[in-house]
């Protein structure tokens, strides 16, 4: 068997099983005209040397092959510079979130800084390698199931934001994803954190109207995230995104009215502390509590008219003149 042979033998195995005798017989008349025209060009037969030199000026076998395959990346040209984006927000999310996260362990469990951020830069590392091969993984799949490239023809102009809708920043939307998923995962109890750190002969607890309002308070951070969610990636939703401003302000207040009328909302237990401090402590945290209630229920009232008074606008401009 000579080398054309040979490199005919070692494309078959990397070419399309149904059309792998078509490519070989077309690739066998191609490479035995360049061998006819090197061979009269240079008056004599190839030698070995020549025939493999001409060999490898055509190709590697599989990038040969390759030519002859529908798709041969894992993610496509077009869908690449999505890719990149996407997979930019969800490593800078994941590093907050885990930076947030080691932050409060240190603070509040009163360990040595190399204890607590020593494990996270390890699970910190991990956790950037499992979220690039998902997002990769995810992607990948995409692809080969047309969804980016079915987006892509669909995509309208229409659809981009006006020049005179606010605009979040990415770090806006990044902050407010990141805290909205921590707070949603510490209410629920995926993350474990305590009130405060120990040390101080007390600790402080929830009072019970938490508790009485957990349904209406886990539905109200759900609500938070998935406007967050719709600011940050469909953006010309506006009237979607009025709608779940104001509800979720709205609700916001009415939930903050129902808190603060129950007029105690921390517990200091004590942990070796004297009973009459911890009562002192316990009048002092809940009065600095009933007093910054006022001015966040004051912010929340005040963003709340503005996001209805929004919603109004675009309501009139969707009127037809």
């Amino acid at each position: 068997m000579n080398l054309l042979d040979r490199y005919l033998d070692a494309l078959r195995w990397a070419l399309p099983r149904a059309k792998a005798e078509d490519i070989l017989a077309e690739l066998r008349d191609v490479l035995m005209m360049r061998v006819e025209e090197r061979e009269e060009a240079l008056g004599r037969p190839l030698t070995d040397q020549e025939t493999s030199a001409l060999l490898k000026e055509f190709g590697h076998p599989l990038l040969v092959a390759a030519r002859y395959r529908p798709q041969q990346w894992l993610i496509g040209p077009d869908v690449f510079p999505f890719y990149t984006f996407v997979l930019r927000v969800v490593l800078v999310f994941v590093i907050c979130v885990q930076v947030v996260i080691a932050s409060a362990r240190y603070l509040f469990s009163g360990g040595m800084a190399v204890q607590v951020f020593g494990p996270a830069l390890g699970g910190l590392w991990m956790s950037v390698l499992t979220s690039v091969g998902i997002v990769t993984l995810i992607f990948a799949v995409l692809e080969r199931w047309g969804f980016p490239a079915n987006h892509l023809r669909q995509w309208k102009p229409e659809q981009l934001p006006r020049p005179n809708d606010p605009k979040q920043s990415v770090w806006e939307s990044l902050f407010e994803l990141t805290a909205g998923t921590l707070l949603l995962a510490w209410w629920i109890g995926f993350v474990h954190l305590p009130w405060v750190a120990g040390g101080g002969g007390f600790r402080m607890e929830p009072a019970p109207i938490f508790a009485q309002l957990y349904w209406p308070i886990l539905g109200l951070l759900v609500a938070k995230l998935v406007h967050s969610l719709i600011v940050w990636l469909r953006p010309d939703w506006r009237l979607v995104r009025g709608v779940l401003a104001a509800a979720t302000m709205i609700a916001g207040i009415a939930l903050l009215a129902v808190i603060y009328k129950a007029g105690h909302w921390a517990i200091i237990v004590p942990a070796g502390m004297p009973d009459d401090q911890a009562a002192q402590l316990d009048h002092a945290v809940n009065l600095g509590l009933s007093t910054a209630f006022v001015p966040v229920g004051v912010v929340w009232l005040w963003k709340s008219a503005v996001s209805l008074w929004r919603l109004w606008r675009e309501r009139g401009a969707r009127v037809p003149a």
